[in-house]
């Protein structure tokens, strides 16, 4: 039977993953060419392509980037309105004890904000607004990478043992602070190719932040099998 917390924690969040993973191949498959250390490369190269790249008006080279741009951005879009109402609502879910629904209250908030930063990266591509696309981007990293932490807190303060969530998501919180640590202060400049170390950091971080949705959602439907939700806003 479909009801709308299953909808709400666990089909919209999966579909919503996968549709934005989907895009993205597509806009990459249909990326020019071009990048920071070679604008006149042919196609999407993983190590030297940041995912913004797809997102802007023009490729790095200077082609027509039309297709791209709206997978990207068309992606970054229904990730922010499916992840705003998720994260919204999501705190009812952590009712274990007043402890842990405060750390996920705390989560929740988080997730939240970066939930808005998904579409303030669409808005804003970085061949237009460079310094707002930034600002978005990092934040949008820095405030999930809180949102993950918090949540790896509260499987730990939880009775029953969650021990492979709370590592896993550990393992996520250390990866996207390793990313946040050599491109948003600098560190990548320690290496020889600092460029290629920062768009790799990216996909790492991407890559681990997606993983933990899916593992999140195994939760989520445990916890609407065991007994009704009321929904509230971060559970206030």
């Amino acid at each position: 039977m479909l009801t709308k917390e299953r909808l709400l924690f666990f089909i919209l969040p999966s579909v919503a993953i996968s549709l934005f993973i989907l895009l993205v191949i597509i806009g990459a498959l249909s990326y020019e060419g071009g990048n920071r250390l070679d604008q006149n490369s042919s196609g999407y190269s993983f190590t030297n392509n940041y995912l913004s790249d797809l997102g802007r008006i023009k490729s790095v080279a200077g082609h027509n980037n039309l297709i791209p741009f709206y997978c990207f951005n068309g992606g970054l879009i229904i990730l922010s309105v499916v992840f705003s109402f998720y994260f919204l609502f999501l705190p009812s879910l952590y009712d274990e004890s007043y402890n842990v629904q405060n750390i996920s209250r705390a989560g929740g908030i988080f997730g939240f904000l970066a939930s808005l930063c998904f579409a303030g990266v669409a808005f804003t591509p970085a061949d237009l607004f460079l310094d707002s696309h930034k600002f978005f981007a990092e934040w949008l990293f820095r405030l999930m990478n809180l949102s993950i932490i918090c949540y790896a807190v509260a499987y730990v303060m939880m009775k029953k043992n969650y021990f492979i969530f709370s590592s896993i998501f550990g393992v996520v919180a250390l990866v996207v602070s390793a990313h946040i640590i050599l491109s948003d202060f600098g560190l990548a400049k320690l290496f020889n190719e600092p460029h290629t170390i920062r768009v790799l950091s990216q996909k790492a971080a991407s890559i681990a932040l997606v993983t933990s949705v899916p593992l999140m959602t195994i939760y989520n439907r445990k916890r609407l099998q065991s007994h009704p939700v009321i929904l509230k806003i971060f559970a206030i």
